[in-house]
């Protein structure tokens, strides 16, 4: 009998580890299968709703609504440029779900064309990395989203420049015969010319340290003290690309610090024709006459004798500054 009762305890023990081995089992399917959904990586989800035929007004643009599934940023590029990372706005962040009347600020150093047919800009979204960037702020690792067909997720819309931004700055304000462009005695009302402020000695002209100290401020458009990449091409491409023949930013960036000294900025351009060339007469001083003609001429960057409304505009972020 004892042996009876012993094999029935022994059978009801096994039972009950076999049982018990079986759940713990099935736990642990669980618990990894958690661990395997845990693994899964959603791709962003994100989708605009934009306003076509916006006028600018404060320089900002507002986008109607947002609706993202995750934490992301909203920005916008010109068309064209929706494969860059070339902002014209500064990234906002928005929070996952929608959000309605998202505005973007314009940077400074943009330049409209405007008129009757206006500019085309894209609006991109790009998901907020958390694990490879830093949440909350927006760096290279934030991807752009992206559709089921492995589209960015954009909207181009037209915009158009409000007047009252331009403070009657437009164009047309200064092609007085309207011939379509600027000759030599309509452009001198374009800018406020600060020619007595950048004739620090006052002797009535620039000497060659004035000369780069005044093409220094004037390509700073920030007024930061520094020349950043983006300054730098756009002066490049609307100013003084007769003059360098290095095109890479960061050949005059000697400290690979993101941004031109004036003594970067003056030691680049010391043996360069730029200051001999303003200076007509040689005679080691750039008269205001002098400056004029040198920026007229360099202005006309397609050297037809006039500047057109695209010359302007190039040169426009500048001269609304002086």
């Amino acid at each position: 009998m004892n042996s009876m009762n012993s094999l029935s305890e022994n059978y009801s023990k096994y039972l009950m580890y076999f049982v018990l081995t079986l759940f713990a089992v099935g736990f642990t399917g669980c618990s990894n299968d958690d661990d395997v959904d845990d693994l899964i990586i959603v791709d962003p989800t994100g989708s605009i709703v934009v306003q076509d035929n916006q006028t600018i007004s404060d320089d900002q643009i507002t986008i109607e609504n947002v609706t993202v599934g995750q934490d992301s940023w909203v920005v916008a590029v010109m068309a064209g440029d929706e494969d860059t990372n070339n902002f014209i706005t500064e990234p906002v962040m928005v929070e996952e779900g929608s959000n309605s009347d998202v505005e973007l600020d314009i940077n400074d150093d943009v330049n409209f064309t405007g008129g009757e047919t206006g500019d085309q800009i894209t609006i991109k979204l790009y998901a907020d990395d958390e694990i490879l960037g830093t949440p909350g702020i927006w760096d290279p690792s934030d991807d752009p989203i992206r559709d089921e067909n492995d589209l960015l997720v954009t909207e181009t819309i037209t915009v158009f420049v409000d007047d009252d931004d331009t403070d009657g700055q437009a164009f047309s304000d200064f092609d007085t015969n309207q011939d379509g462009f600027l000759d030599a005695d309509e452009i001198g009302d374009t800018y406020q010319n600060d020619f007595t402020t950048w004739d620090v000695d006052a002797d009535g002209g620039l000497n060659e340290e004035e000369f780069s100290n005044t093409t220094f401020a004037n390509t700073d458009v920030d007024d930061d003290d520094f020349i950043d990449e983006d300054e730098w091409d756009q002066g490049f491409s609307s100013m003084y690309g007769n003059y360098v023949d290095d095109t890479d930013f960061a050949t005059f960036d000697t400290d690979a610090d993101g941004g031109l000294s004036a003594e970067e900025w003056n030691a680049g351009f010391a043996d360069t024709e730029w200051f001999t060339t303003y200076d007509a007469d040689a005679d080691t001083s750039v008269t205001e006459t002098e400056w004029n003609t040198g920026l007229y001429t360099d202005w006309d960057v397609n050297n037809d004798g006039v500047i057109d409304e695209n010359e302007y505009n190039a040169f426009r972020v500048y001269t609304d500054n002086w």
